[in-house]
């Protein structure tokens, strides 16, 4: 028997590519959004519905309609979502209250009505909140949109406890930068936003460089095909990132912050998104963390290995698979990168950087410093002064 899906923001973008695709896998998708209309009614098994998710009363009357004419509603997928860019300072309160109203509240609305329908069936039935890595890391001008999709994955946990003896599982799915209108038709600008130029003009040059990943990200099918192995697995994980988009998000922390602590979280998210061996992965992360407090004077790998629990080959083996380069590099990248924000300070000479980030030779540091960011460490030091 098909089984029926509800899915929320389907007029576009990721909610759109994923009716259609589940529609070609035989579901019978009920596509909900505010303009229908902008949907092709040509696909099989999709059916396009007004859906108003800031009015429970209607949210309950198309899944009591849905539930009528099928006897059954499987699976929900809380999609729609919009990001509002803005200082804290400058957000109104009408501003805010809507941000939270679609992204957070709607999910909260869905649930409440659909869950009656879903639960002690024969068959088990899924939730699926679309979530962001803007729920697991934020960025300036990002704080709602940041906040309500960390909100969006608390209530999937908590939602994942209270509905697992009830026969439903709940997962949040993240997408990384997926090509899509989001930046058109889904990002709302603060209207004092250029305002801003003389308080926050340090962290506006970073708005550009977002656009940039979100459009030049990947194709939506991704996340679609994601949502369907979701669906799929009664193992899922809880939290399903559709594929390694942290190497594009990562990068963004040297336009952020030096702190450690935030550039630490930036790893974190890029070793929880990654698609590798569990043991892996914990080597890797083990030795990453022992290099990021010692890489002045790192252990030799031999010894390295022997505090990760492993051995020599596997560690570099685990290492390579996790992060792409082998242990060498990537202590020379940590010790540029540190020697970088010192020079930018501009307190310290060459000499006394290049012995402070662990190199002896001062011509050694100068060469590979020029070949890393293609500036001499003299022409930084004269740029910063």
């Amino acid at each position: 028997m098909q089984k029926v899906v509800l899915i929320t923001g389907a007029s576009s973008g990721i909610g759109r590519e994923t009716s259609y695709f589940l529609a070609k896998q035989d579901f019978i998708v009920y596509a909900g959004s505010r303009t229908p209309s902008k949907l092709d009614v040509s696909h099989a098994n999709l059916y396009p519905i007004n859906l108003d998710l800031t009015n429970y009363e209607k949210i309950k009357e198309t899944i009591e309609m849905i539930h009528v004419k099928h006897s059954r509603l499987d699976i929900v997928i809380n999609n729609a979502g919009y990001g509002l860019i803005s200082s804290v300072e400058h957000a109104n309160e009408e501003e805010m209250q809507k941000q939270f109203d679609i992204n957070v509240f709607s999910i909260f609305r869905v649930c409440k009505a659909v869950i009656p329908y879903m639960k002690n069936k024969k068959e088990e039935a899924v939730i699926i909140n679309i979530g962001s890595y803007f729920g697991k890391i934020s960025f300036p001008l990002f704080a709602f949109y940041s906040a309500s999709k960390f909100a969006v994955e608390g209530l999937t946990d908590a939602l994942t406890y209270e509905l697992k003896g009830l026969g439903i599982r709940v997962h949040s799915v993240l997408p990384g930068f997926t090509k899509s209108n989001f930046t058109h038709a889904n990002l709302v600008e603060n209207l004092n936003l250029q305002n801003m130029q003389s308080s926050y003009k340090e962290v506006l040059h970073t708005i550009p460089k977002l656009m940039s990943n979100i459009e030049n990200g990947s194709d939506p099918i991704a996340v679609a095909q994601s949502i369907l192995d979701t669906i799929n697995n009664k193992d899922a994980d809880n939290c399903v990132y559709v594929e390694n988009e942290s190497y594009k998000i990562s990068p963004l922390k040297d336009a952020l912050t030096d702190d450690e602590q935030m550039i630490y979280r930036f790893y974190k998210l890029e070793l929880e998104s990654m698609h590798v061996d569990k043991n892996e992965l914990r080597i890797a992360m083990d030795a990453k963390e022992i290099l990021l407090r010692e890489y002045v004077n790192p252990p030799k790998i031999a010894y390295l290995a022997s505090l990760c629990a492993t051995n020599k080959t596997k560690l570099q083996h685990a290492f390579k698979e996790v992060y792409s380069t082998t242990i060498p590099e990537y202590v020379k990248k940590l010790r540029l990168e540190k020697a970088n924000i010192l020079l930018k300070e501009h307190s310290l000479t060459i000499g006394e950087v290049a012995k402070a980030v662990g190199y002896q030779h001062q011509g050694n540091f100068s060469k590979l410093f020029s070949q890393a960011y293609a500036i001499s460490p003299k022409e930084l030091l004269k740029q910063n002064c």
